[in-house]
């Protein structure tokens, strides 16, 4: 049959096999199924950031001091790579001109964002000289955190990799704070 296999579990989950390695239940999905007829292989960058914006991930700051003043910005994709060794990743654009200031910087603080912090956000991605203005953080080993963030990691560059319009830094933990008591993560 033309179309696209998905193996799935018989109790609703998506698997291709069970634990001894038999194959599941396999559901066929036609190319002419009406949930993905009107569906094109192309997506244009502004369909992919529409859809994209309503995928959960956690808002959070990476900064530093520079020349000993606190150097950051709002990254929107942060994202636990790794266990042994503790790797977290950030999304950064590529036009971004706080990256190669930052890229200087012995360690980075990254500070997952709570809900308390939505009023500071534009100030965050505003002006780099008044990012802090006004804002709680601290310093520790050159990486700065915010006051209340819900998670904080004091970071070292491990390596970056080209990713179209944005470079993927990819981050030993050196250090991890989590607040239970943070409000949510934005």
């Amino acid at each position: 049959r033309d179309g696209y296999s998905v193996l799935t579990d018989p109790n609703g989950g998506t698997r291709s096999a069970d634990s001894e390695g038999n194959p599941m239940t396999t559901t066929s999905i036609r190319h002419d199924d009406p949930a993905i007829a009107d569906l094109s292989p192309e997506v244009s960058g502004k369909d992919l950031r529409n859809i994209l914006a309503g995928v959960p991930t956690p808002i959070a700051t990476v900064a530093a001091l520079v020349d000993g003043v606190p150097v950051g910005m709002v990254v929107g994709t942060f994202v636990g790579v790794s266990l042994e060794p503790p790797i977290v990743s950030v999304s950064l654009q590529k036009s971004s001109s706080t990256w190669p200031l930052l890229r200087r910087a012995d360690s980075l603080g990254v500070s997952v964002l709570t809900a308390d912090h939505s009023g500071h956000i534009g100030r965050l991605s505003g002006p780099p000289a008044e990012r802090f203005d006004g804002i709680g953080w601290t310093g520790d080993s050159g990486a700065v955190f915010l006051d209340g963030a819900a998670a904080s990691f004091r970071t070292r560059i491990h390596s970056e990799v080209d990713a179209g319009d944005h470079v993927i830094a990819l981050l030993t933990v050196d250090y991890a704070y989590s607040r239970p008591s943070a409000a949510d993560a934005l």
